[in-house]
């Protein structure tokens, strides 16, 4: 999958979610794009899930129009409607429970 392109954003991604944006570049990282679904709000757009749990809406030109770090919810959405499948990989399971501090996270640490 070809690499996510900061450079290529909307005014919104750009100008007013710039802190946001700043924030995932600093703690989690927007990672490597590996699963890539339809907007399932109807736009014009596609939503990509990042091994660092990170979700990117993007336009059909490929522009950015906004990112965010998805909740487990969000991302098995976009991960059961790329893939059709209902298991996740662990590693990104684990991955985006970590960023969320899930409950789930929680007890997995607390057995280690």
């Amino acid at each position: 999958m070809p690499a996510i392109d900061l450079t290529n954003m909307t005014y919104h991604a750009e100008i007013d979610r710039a802190t946001r944006f700043s924030i995932i570049n600093k703690t989690v990282g927007f990672g490597n794009p590996v699963y890539i679904a339809s907007d399932k709000k109807g736009r014009d757009a596609t939503a990509t899930l990042t091994d660092t749990g990170v979700l990117i809406v993007r336009d059909l030109t490929n522009k950015i129009i906004t990112a965010y770090v998805a909740s487990v919810k969000q991302a098995m959405d976009v991960y059961k409607r790329a893939t059709g499948n209902d298991k996740m990989p662990r590693k990104l399971w684990a991955t985006i429970n970590y960023n969320n501090n899930t409950e789930a996270w929680k007890k997995m640490i607390a057995v280690a």
